[in-house]
């Protein structure tokens, strides 16, 4: 006995096999109708539907075999799922792979075997339909094509789970980047949030709700409106209004909302507005960024800079003034020392300090009655600095040659508190003369929380580059220049691009130039500031590849757009699921014809050419004679084979630019464009199927003559007619044809 060997996509094989959950299931009455059949049809006492797993060969259907399976390496099927065709053993006893098998030497004591495999929609060989004897007998080609017939019909079977496994796995995705981009809008650091078109919120995120300072549900029960500053209500709402009448793509503007304990909190809000599909608004989505820190800090800036600059004034003019105001300009100006919050310290030649005001205090935690007369070095500079501080201040004291090109600009430098702490500042120097003496002095802020807020935006950056990495969808920002500034990790595990390797990369080069001509006026238009959707298919490591992308203007204050976001979610299963249902919707399922649906889209779209152009078409409408009675007595498989066989005698009769297509039950149409108005092509296509008709048939072992009964309806394109009304002509044509005696045509 010969054991079967593996087929080289074994591990494929049983991966789709158990991805499809066909083993040990209860039994399927349409695969068992099928295996009946076949019985009967060939007169064997064993018919087996088998899948051949890993150790074993499973009968999916089973009609003569009492047990449910047997072991791969006593089974035939293990030898047929090799073959590309069905596998005949006309006796067993004499074929040295089996004469010595278990099954052929004892029970069911196998002699004749017939097994023709069973293949996925992807080519994988799951098992076989096969047919067991206990005698030996031969098997003609007759017999090969109608066990090939029924193999079909299960395989069909079998294709129709796998197009159900795929369905529930794209379900399951589509579900599971739902889940994810809700996760990234939860955790988002700015506020999101959805609203009708008269502004009622309908939902939002937890950072919009602590953003404005009120709880979710008391926002979902009151207008938006009644929570933002009076002074801003009447600016939002116009906005507001523009976009929502399409007078302008989006909002973006600054609003101040109103806590409950009274204090108001400057936002930035962006919103635009989703349509529904007779494009009237429908939702508008809103994003609220918190500003209030940046405004109070702006604030804050400009009046310190207001306030010194006033004083530089003042100081620089009354200089030149008599002692007396002099003195007063002093007294004054210590005055303001003494309220400023940025340190001034002044220094003599030697280094020792002569003013140090109250915040000098307060930021470097030395009384300034201590401070006075001690070395500033000593005092605030920190002891890795002090030597360096030493020579430039000596060079500056001496005169030297740029030793003053310091003076007058601010510096950032690390300073020293009394407690030994360091701390960032930021330094701006200066000198005086006072009655011959030169003094140096320095306005010095503490930029701690500064430096903090910066090193919170950069972890900010690096919590929003770990979100874009992790999410489902290619992320990307493409300047003007149409080249990347960035990209999110995705670009690495579909394309194998290398972690920021598309900086400064074309996008051009990356689509390739017909991908990118197809979609350049999409570029224009979010180049010109408007929100864009395009789809396209790209090359990936896995494949070809489908993407959605919005495009997204990116709009600096002054109005520039200086480039757009890209984010492209992989439709690839989703599209392949389309067109597989839009074929499926299209075609019928038993001859793979064409049905009424795509017939009826199919001939408006060819009395439309034949408007155009002037060339008629003409359509044959026909049905099989005495059909009902052949189904009636001969069984509806046996219909089933008659109308395949028609429907493959009509393809042969015309050209492959003819459209040949079933309507139902017997009923099928041929569809003739582009006549020469010399040329009566019409009738010589009917000509042509009656005479291949007349010929004698042999369907499943039956000899029949077959005919049918032609009507033929003619357009030129002169009269307004509908599809329906056309192939109402051809129906009411053929009636007169079965009326004038049957296997003929009429007009």
């Amino acid at each position: 006995m010969l054991s079967p060997r593996l087929p080289d996509n074994e591990t494929e094989r049983l991966a789709l096999l158990r991805a499809l959950d066909l083993l040990d299931r209860p039994p399927d009455p349409a695969i068992d109708r099928i295996t009946r059949t076949a019985a009967r049809l060939f007169d064997v006492p064993v018919s087996l539907v088998t899948l051949v797993d890993a150790n074993r060969q499973w009968f999916l259907s089973r009609v003569g075999m009492e047990r449910p399976e047997t072991p791969r390496e006593h089974s035939m099927c293990g030898h047929a799922i090799l073959e590309h065709e069905a596998m005949v053993v006309r006796d067993a006893l004499q074929d040295v792979r089996f004469h010595d098998n278990p099954l052929v030497t004892g029970a069911p004591h196998i002699r004749f075997y017939a097994g023709r495999p069973l293949r996925s929609r992807q080519g994988l060989v799951l098992g076989t339909l096969c047919l067991i004897d206990r005698v030996p007998r031969e098997f003609s080609e007759r017999d090969r094509a109608a066990l090939d017939d029924l193999a079909d019909m299960v395989e069909a079977s079998l294709h129709a789970r796998e197009d159900a496994v795929d369905a529930a796995r794209v379900r399951a995705n589509l579900q599971r980047s739902e889940m994810l981009f809700a996760r990234t809008v939860t955790h988002a650091a700015v506020g999101i949030a959805l609203a009708r078109p008269d502004g009622q919120l309908i939902e939002m995120n937890q950072r919009f709700c602590d953003i404005v300072g009120q709880s979710r549900p008391r926002l979902l029960q009151h207008d938006i409106k009644e929570f933002v500053h009076p002074d801003d209500v009447d600016a939002g709402t116009q906005m507001m209004r523009r976009v929502i009448d399409g007078q302008a793509d989006a909002l973006d503007l600054e609003v101040r909302f109103v806590h409950p304990d009274g204090h108001a909190v400057w936002t930035q809000v962006g919103a635009s507005v989703l349509a529904d599909e007779q494009g009237r608004p429908e939702t508008l989505v809103a994003v609220l960024t918190d500003i209030d820190a940046g405004k109070r800090a702006q604030r804050e800036l400009e009046a310190l800079q207001r306030s010194l600059e006033q004083r530089i004034a003042e100081r620089t003019a009354e200089l030149n003034a008599v002692v007396r105001q002099l003195r007063e300009e002093k007294e004054r100006f210590e005055d303001t020392l003494r309220t400023v919050s940025d340190a001034f310290v002044e220094v003599d030649a030697d280094e020792r300090i002569v003013t140090w005001n109250r915040a000098a205090e307060q930021i470097f935690g030395w009384p300034r009655d201590e401070a006075l007369g001690r070395k500033l070095s000593e005092t605030i500079v920190p002891p890795a600095m002090r030597a360096r501080h030493q020579r430039g201040f000596d060079r500056f004291m001496a005169g030297e040659p740029g030793s003053g090109e310091l003076m007058g600009h601010r510096m950032e430098l690390a300073g020293l508190r009394r407690d030994g702490t360091e701390f960032p500042l930021e330094l701006t120097l200066g000198s005086t003369r006072n009655d011959g003496h030169l003094r140096v002095n320095a306005f010095l802020h503490d930029i701690s929380r500064r430096k903090a807020d910066e090193l919170a935006v950069k972890e900010t950056a690096a919590q929003l580059k770990t979100i874009t990495d992790n999410a489902p969808a290619m992320i990307a920002f493409v300047g003007r220049d149409l080249r990347y500034r960035f990209h999110n990790r995705a670009y690495t595990d579909w394309f194998g691009v290398a972690t920021g390797s598309l900086v400064g990369t074309e996008i051009r080069a990356f689509w390739g130039e017909q991908t990118f001509a197809s979609l350049k006026p999409a570029l224009d238009r979010v180049l010109a500031g408007y929100d864009t959707t395009i789809e396209y298919q790209l090359p990936s490591l896995n494949g070809p590849m489908w993407f959605y992308a919005t495009l997204v203007p990116h709009v600096e204050d002054n109005g520039q757009i200086t480039g757009f976001y890209l984010l492209a979610q992989d439709v690839t299963e989703r599209k392949q699921l389309y067109e597989r249902i839009e074929h499926e919707a299209l075609h019928d399922a038993l001859t793979g014809l064409p049905n009424r649906r795509a017939l009826i889209r199919h001939l408006d779209e060819a009395m439309a050419r034949t408007r155009r152009r002037g060339r008629p078409l003409a359509l044959l409408f026909m049905d099989l004679d005495g059909f009902k009675h052949m189904n009636d007595t001969l069984g509806h498989d046996f219909g089933d084979a008659v109308l395949h066989r028609f429907a493959e005698i009509l393809r042969a009769a015309v050209r492959e630019t003819d459209f040949v297509a079933r309507l139902a039950g017997d009923e099928f149409v041929i569809l003739l464009e582009d006549l020469d108005p010399d040329e009566d092509r019409a009738q010589r296509a009917g000509t042509v199927v009656l005479d291949r008709l007349a010929a004698d048939q042999e369907i499943q072992g039956v000899a029949v003559r077959l005919s049918t009964s032609i009507g033929v309806a003619l357009y030129d394109g002169q009269d307004v007619e509908t599809p329906q009304e056309v192939l109402r002509r051809a129906d009411a044509a053929m009636y007169r044809a079965k009326a004038a005696g049957r296997r003929c045509m009429s007009h």
